[in-house]
């Protein structure tokens, strides 16, 4: 009996960062068969033991096997793209060239790829170019180093192909991330790079002094527009109020755990943060763009942009945001 018979997947990670190296732990942990494809040998060399770069000072886990050889992904049953946003198409140019048709390609970053030319896509246009392969969208509340550590964890794995969110939610079983399969990948998509904008916003609050209450209020309106732009681009509503909109806002927004909130918390406080800290910094702009196109007003989203990108004063755009008319509640 083959392990596709007895229900073990060879999983290749494309990535060997902190959520890359969360997400093969909690494959093998499941029992599947897993690799990490990385770019370098210090990185093979520290996963072997157990050890991830970006998160040192947790305990040493079960041995990881990795390889700088794209060639790895020739006997891959399903592949997860665990790499920054802007490595996106390069890595589904590897997959095009190795992986074989019909393998599940699982989209694990947050954000929008914005080209040359300016045009932005969501994750789910990346993977629609590949066209031999099924695409699950990968998203929800889950910190890197809670999950290494074997903390529980539950996110979406949505796709339009029902069998290919399938095998990855039952990939997953006996670990410690539980995995819910969703219809709605753009939803998906959309949630888990718009809420990390949200949550900039949110520690620029808390980084002027403004509060708890006003970081409520952000967050709550942030999810209001998170749904108009979901649903504009052709998104089923409920999705954003689910683990992948509301429950990754959520969580993004708790504390300065999230790196986006920290971006945030420094900005208020008047300090240079760390460039290297939030993927919503690359995201907001394309994000804005796209609000536009699709005719969706978007204020907070904008104001983010307006301070992260076009160096406007941070206290002149919230004055500006508190001077908008309140209107009535829901997604106007």
């Amino acid at each position: 009996m083959t392990d596709m018979q007895k229900g073990v997947e060879h999983c290749v990670v494309i990535g060997g960062g902190s959520w890359g190296t969360a997400i093969a732990d909690a494959l093998q942990k499941a029992g599947q068969h897993v690799s990490l494809l990385v770019r370098s040998e210090d990185t093979v060399a520290l996963l072997a033991q157990g050890r991830c770069r970006q998160l040192p000072d947790l305990a040493a886990n079960a041995p990881f096997t990795a390889s700088t050889d794209a060639t790895i992904l020739r006997s891959a049953s399903m592949v997860f793209v665990v790499v920054p946003v802007s490595a996106t198409l390069d890595a589904l140019e590897q997959i095009g060239d190795f992986v074989p048709a019909g393998v599940p390609v699982v989209m694990c970053a947050k954000g929008l790829v914005t080209l040359p030319d300016g045009e932005t896509m969501l994750m789910t246009e990346c993977a629609a170019t590949l066209e031999a392969h099924p695409a699950v969208i990968f998203s929800g509340p889950t910190f890197a180093d809670e999950v290494l550590r074997g903390l529980p964890a539950a996110i979406t794995a949505a796709s339009t192909h029902a069998e290919a969110a399938s095998r990855v939610q039952q990939a997953f079983t006996g670990s410690q991330l539980r995995v819910y399969a969703g219809t709605d990948p753009i939803g998906v998509a959309i949630g888990g790079a718009m809420k990390n904008v949200i949550a900039i916003a949110a520690g620029c609050a808390i980084g002027l002094g403004l509060g708890d209450n006003a970081r409520a209020a952000l967050i709550t309106r942030g999810l209001a527009e998170m749904a108009r732009l979901a649903m504009a681009a052709g998104a089923q509503p409920d999705t954003i109020y689910g683990l992948s909109g509301a429950g990754d806002l959520a969580l993004t927004c708790a504390g300065p755990h999230s790196r986006n909130m920290a971006f945030g918390l420094a900005l208020g406080e008047g300090r240079t943060p760390d460039a290297k800290l939030a993927e919503g910094r690359h995201t907001v702009a394309a994000l804005a763009k796209r609000a536009k196109s699709l005719g969706i007003e978007t204020p907070i989203t904008e104001g983010v942009n307006r301070v992260v990108n076009q160096g406007d004063d941070l206290k002149a755009v919230v004055a500006s945001l508190l001077a908008r008319p309140a209107g009535n509640e829901g997604l106007g």
